[in-house]
Formats: C-alpha cells, sequence, structure tokens
C-alpha cells in the first residue's frame, strides 16, 4: 500500500488531505456513495454487455432469459434498482448542496458541474430503460420521435429519418436501438467519468462547504476518515439494493408491438396511448405531458416533457447566480434569508413543481 500511494501519489490525495471534521456526517458522505453506486452501475453495465445484443428482433428476449438465469438476473435487477438508488441520491446530494450553499465563494463552476451530472444520470436512466425493450423500453425511441415531429419546420422526424413507421419495422428500429445503446453503454458512461473527475477535482481545489448547523471547530481530519465511512454507509445501502436484486423477482415486461409474437403487434397508438407508463426516475416526463394536454390543450402533448425539461435545467442553472448571498450561511438564519436568497429559492421550487405535478399526474393518468 505504501508503494500504491508513493506511485499514484495517493497519500496527497488521501492521507493528507485535510477537511473539517464537521463534513463527517451522513449529509456529506452520501456524494460519495453516489459515486460508488455509479461506479458499481457502470461495472455491470459493462458485464451485462457481454450477454445483451442491442437488435429489435432479440434484445425483450434476452432480458427475457436473463431475469430467468439466477446469476444474470441479480446482476441486471441490481443494474435496474441501482438505477434509482443514483435517482435518489443525486435529489439529496442536490438539496443538501443547495441548502449549505455549496455554489458560493466561487464554487458556481462546481454547482454546474453537478447539474451536467444530474443530467447524464437523468440520460442514463432514459436509454437504459429503452434497452429493456419491452413496451415501456419501446416508448423511448417512440416519444423522440415525437420531439421531432414536434418541431415541423426543421423536418427532423423526415430528415434523419425517425418517424414511427421506421420504428415498426424490425431494421429500423434497429437501427434506432443500436444509438441508443451506444449513448448508453459508452457516450454517457464517459462523459459521467469526465464529470465526476472534474467535479471531485473542484472540491478538492475549493474546499468542502460546511454544515450550518454544526459549529464551527477549525479541526481537521484526513480524507481517509470520510472514505471508510463512503465503504461503511455504501456498503449497507448498496447492501440493501442487493437484497432487492436477489430477493424481489421483475418480470420482463409486455413485448413492443413491433414483435409479431406481442400481443399490441398492429396497435394503432403508442405506448402511452396503451397505458404504459415510465419508470419512476423518469415518470414525471410522461405526466408533464398528461398535465399540458389536459390542463392547457397544447399538442401534442410530448411539449409537456419538453416544456418541463426547460424548466427544471434552466431553473438549476440559475441559481447559483439568483443568490445574491456572498459566502456560505454561517447558522439557519443566513440559510433562510429570503431577502437573499430568496430567488435562488423560488428557482429551486419551480424544480420541484415540475416533477412532483409530473410524478402525481402520472400517477393518476389512465391511458394516453
Amino acid at each position: 500500500w505504501g508503494m500504491l500511494e508513493d506511485q499514484f501519489g495517493l497519500r496527497q490525495l488521501i492521507s493528507e488531505y485535510l477537511i473539517p471534521v464537521e463534513t463527517n456526517t451522513i449529509w456529506y458522505i452520501l456524494g460519495g456513495v453516489l459515486g460508488m453506486a455509479i461506479a458499481l452501475e457502470i461495472v455491470t453495465g459493462v458485464l451485462i454487455s457481454f450477454k445483451y445484443l442491442p437488435d429489435a428482433s432479440r434484445a425483450y428476449f434476452d432480458t427475457y432469459a436473463m431475469l430467468h438465469s439466477r446469476g444474470w438476473r441479480i446482476m441486471l435487477s441490481f443494474h435496474y434498482f441501482n438505477a434509482f438508488l443514483i435517482f435518489g441520491l443525486v435529489m439529496l446530494h442536490m438539496m443538501r448542496v443547495f441548502v449549505t450553499g455549496g455554489y458560493r465563494r466561487g464554487k458556481q463552476g462546481l454547482w454546474l458541474i453537478g447539474v451536467a451530472l444530474a443530467g447524464l444520470a437523468l440520460l442514463a436512466v432514459v436509454t437504459g430503460e429503452s434497452l429493456h425493450w419491452d413496451e415501456v423500453g419501446f416508448a423511448v425511441p417512440w416519444h423522440v420521435s415525437e420531439v421531432f415531429q414536434a418541431i415541423p419546420y426543421l423536418d427532423l422526424a423526415n430528415r434523419l429519418p425517425y418517424r414511427f413507421a421506421d420504428m415498426k419495422s424490425i431494421h429500423g428500429a434497429t437501427v434506432r436501438l443500436q444509438q441508443i445503446y451506444v449513448l448508453h453503454v459508452a457516450i454517457v458512461p464517459t462523459l459521467l467519468i469526465l464529470a465526476m473527475l472534474v467535479h471531485y477535482y473542484l472540491i478538492r481545489a475549493k474546499g468542502i462547504s460546511l454544515p450550518f448547523w454544526h459549529t464551527a471547530s477549525g479541526q481537521k481530519a484526513p480524507f481517509s476518515e470520510h472514505i471508510r465511512a463512503w465503504l461503511l454507509y455504501g456498503g449497507l445501502i448498496l447492501g440493501a439494493v442487493l437484497l432487492m436484486a436477489i430477493f424481489i423477482h421483475r418480470g420482463a415486461g409486455t413485448q413492443p408491438q413491433l414483435l409479431p409474437t406481442s400481443p399490441l403487434y398492429g396497435a394503432a397508438h403508442g405506448p402511452g396511448g396503451l397505458g404504459y407508463k415510465p419508470s419512476f426516475p423518469i415518470s414525471w416526463t410522461h405526466g408533464m405531458n398528461v398535465f399540458v394536454d389536459e390542463k392547457f390543450g397544447l399538442t401534442p402533448d410530448i411539449w409537456g416533457s419538453m416544456i418541463g425539461t426547460a424548466l427544471l435545467v434552466g431553473s438549476l442553472l440559475l441559481i447559483p447566480f439568483l443568490d445574491r448571498s456572498d459566502h456560505e450561511p454561517k447558522d439557519a438564519r443566513e440559510a433562510f434569508d429570503w431577502r437573499k436568497r430568496g430567488l435562488a429559492f423560488l428557482a429551486i421550487a419551480v424544480f420541484w413543481t415540475i416533477m412532483i405535478v409530473g410524478i402525481v399526474q402520472n400517477a393518476v393518468a389512465g391511458a394516453g
């Protein structure tokens, strides 16, 4: 270990890197657990790629076979449930950084990299959902086509082409599935790793924001203690995910409508019109589609996802520039100072309003 520390500069990065003792708490550990969860998601994804072939005629049956083979079922289920954990940890970590004002004192770039990481994590969930290639997975390229068709003057659906008819043929659907596959297994993980490295570098260079609910003692502890806490909490949380993967048996879903063996073969409607809904992390997209259609009569309803995404991303990007405080809060009064932080709280409220309205609307919506 001593040789490894010397050769790779780990001593400077771990044992000689000192951080405030107040940051060795669960709220500051979750960011490291999130990094561990993402790393395991990439590793299990690489292993699954040895068994999975992005062919529209057999992708569903590959998934079905894995879910009926004990070893592959556990790995695929861990990959699936871990994605939900990553979504939850992203939300918790984001709110901890927001409340503690971790984007102040010249750390706006750190927050913006975090927003990029959240967006990439969401893109990983969306593309991963498609690779299941059941009717819910088939909805991903279907909705991409709807996005292209919603902007008719660009004529992207015909130029690319990315029409509904293209996805109802095995060859056309395979092309789209392979594009999503490359995004999921190569482009998104690479960007995630790069963004994580930049994120950790900026934390190392700029320093960790202190929790205002603890009085600053001025005492320091080696980063190795922080890593040990990562391993402890990460082992407990990820161990729970592993138990879920072992004991919860998931079905493969309904065969996508383009397969002749599917009960939906020849359906006149898309997945949403048949009553199929996305998984929880991206359920707000379908909910926003239903919301803008029912409340505002905006057609096509895919504008709900497009407007919702623009509002989500825009509100997060604006937060560090709307906050007029010039230092991290030292107590609860400064943390909730509406005169200086009011606009920032309004932006985060917009974010959560979109998420909550979309999730609730998706839960109560019928087919359509």
